[in-house]
């Protein structure tokens, strides 16, 4: 079970589970009510994407050998042989599978709209690194990111309560966006030296060491200054505590040196996405 937490990464759920959260804040404050059921449903199917996604990268950048001993990141199960890569295999086409079954109630809810993101939502978990163009080797990883962990899951959670469109829920949907595509941005800039040996294409790569470490702060200062500015509503300012709070991670990624500490400096941008949607979701409701 331990190997298959490595590679499942449960830390990285989180990414999954704010946008709903925020999509419920927001259905929310417009009804003052939720279907439960649903809610759990679509929460539930998000998670298994989200570790369905987890190992096949695990799955796919082990089989193209390319990971050293010089590797920054986590270790990779099936590059280390501590589980069999056919097994990986299988489990993430369990994942994908389970995702489809209970993402058909989802569909059967949500009509075409939810079939649409359903099915995207299953093609780009598989393409963000497998297929003939991963998109995380070819510089598309924070765009990837910032679309399906952002507007899509926060609107597609919205429609799926309320049947209807919304361009809060797009635009609010914006800022676990954010923090998702700085998410990816850390994870680019930890393995930025490795990558540029390796011919992987990140937008880290194309940057400078220091114009990478900018990048993640950017998008941490979108994700902060977002809703107050499209709201210009004071008691919204409220989202700018977290941010605060994990002063320190930010402090880090611009001037700590680039080692295996970006791990934990990873971990921490992921609970600060979590707690900024729960941030947002107070400020959406108050």
């Amino acid at each position: 079970m331990k190997y298959w937490m490595m590679a499942i990464r449960p830390k990285t759920l989180f990414a999954s589970i704010g946008p709903v959260v925020l999509g419920l804040s927001i259905v929310y404050q417009e009804f003052h009510q939720i279907d439960l059921p649903l809610a759990f449903l679509t929460l539930l199917t998000a998670l298994l994407l989200q570790a369905s996604s987890n190992l096949i990268n695990d799955y796919y950048d082990g089989l193209d050998g390319k990971d050293s001993s010089e590797r920054l990141g986590p270790d990779r199960v099936t590059s280390l042989g501590l589980i069999a890569p056919k097994k990986v295999k299988l489990a993430f086409i369990i994942g994908l599978l389970l995702s489809f079954i209970f993402g058909l109630i989802l569909m059967y809810q949500g009509g075409m709209p939810i079939i649409i993101i359903g099915a995207a939502s299953l093609f780009f978990a598989w393409a963000y690194t497998g297929g003939p163009f991963p998109l995380s080797r070819i510089g598309l990883g924070e765009v990837t990111a910032l679309i399906f962990f952002g507007p899509i899951p926060v609107w597609g959670t919205y429609y799926l309560q309320t049947l209807s469109h919304s361009e809060p829920a797009l635009l609010i949907g914006l800022v676990p966006g954010f923090i998702s595509a700085a998410l990816m941005a850390v994870n680019n800039l930890r393995d930025r030296n490795e990558d540029s040996k390796n011919n992987k294409r990140t937008i880290a790569t194309f940057l400078s060491e220091n114009g990478a470490r900018y990048f993640v702060l950017n998008l941490i200062l979108l994700s902060t200054f977002f809703l107050p500015l499209v709201t210009a509503q004071m008691k919204n300012t409220i989202v700018i505590i977290p941010t605060i709070i994990f002063f320190k991670t930010w402090k880090r990624i611009l001037l700590d040196p680039i080692s295996k500490e970006f791990n934990e400096l990873l971990a921490n941008t992921g609970k600060y996405l979590f707690i900024q949607c729960l941030f947002h979701a107070v400020a959406i409701n108050i």
